[in-house]
């Protein structure tokens, strides 16, 4: 774990990403902007960033004062759109699929990381030149790997022909009662199979027997395949947020 102190306003968080370091072997940090922050609060967020090499900084609510500072005080450049999305849970859902389950501590599944190989085409990773073409391409991949075996992981996973053929990475906040999909993923040979509703629907039963209140998403702005899924399953716009890269002594 890293030694480096976070950093903390009422208006924006800074601290350290250790799994980012690991995976990209380069010492990361993100900052997140929940607010217009000040002058004085800029500058101490941009020196704090000195002490690593890459930052993210997430400008929640794509804020225009944050925007501008952002551009006129960094090297740092706009790498994504990320929206949100949050879907209320009021009853179990009315799609049942028996080939569908959800697991914990979930062991290494060779067909789920095959699943994983293939899926994702966005990301910010992939817009930043700057990061190892390589490391970009198989983010997700390792973001599945690391999932395995892990108490606070669950999968929602579905099968065809005694085949697995998608899945849902998710993590549960219980003090603020929502669920966060992580990842979801399915085989090119299924698409427009329903396979993505029976993930989503054995999710939603999972998180009202929960007693949780809320399911949230996110993804690229440029993801319409994602936006038009999400909207059909009945979540709601929720947030836009800029994301920008900031490398620190990089030419």
């Amino acid at each position: 774990m890293s030694n480096t102190l976070k950093l903390s306003g009422e208006k924006f968080d800074c601290f350290p990403l250790d799994w980012d370091t690991d995976y990209f072997k380069v010492k990361s940090a993100r900052v997140i902007l929940k607010g217009i922050v000040s002058k004085e609060e800029q500058d101490n967020i941009l020196e704090y960033s000195k002490q690593f090499q890459f930052v993210t900084i997430s400008n929640i609510g794509n804020l225009k004062e944050n925007n501008h500072w952002i551009g006129s005080k960094s090297n740092a450049f706009l790498t994504d759109m990320n929206i949100q999305f949050t879907r209320k849970i009021t009853k179990e859902s009315d799609f049942t699929d028996e080939l569908t389950q959800i697991y914990n501590l979930y062991p290494r599944n060779e067909s789920v990381v095959d699943i994983a190989k293939a899926a994702f085409q966005y990301s910010r990773f992939f817009n930043d030149p700057a990061l190892p073409k390589d490391k970009a391409e198989n983010i997700y991949l390792h973001w599945t790997e690391c999932a395995f075996g892990q108490a606070n992981k669950y999968f929602v996973v579905t099968k065809r022909n005694d085949e697995v053929v998608g899945y849902i990475l998710f993590s549960i906040n219980t003090e603020e009662s929502y669920v966060t999909i992580e990842l979801i993923a399915v085989d090119d040979k299924y698409q427009g199979q329903k396979v993505g509703k029976s993930l989503i629907s054995e999710l939603e039963s999972f998180i009202y027997k929960q007693g949780i209140k809320r399911l949230k998403v996110g993804t690229q702005i440029d993801n319409g395949i994602a936006i038009r899924f999400y909207s059909t399953c009945g979540f709601q716009y929720d947030s836009c947020s800029s994301v920008y890269h900031l490398w620190i002594n990089k030419a």
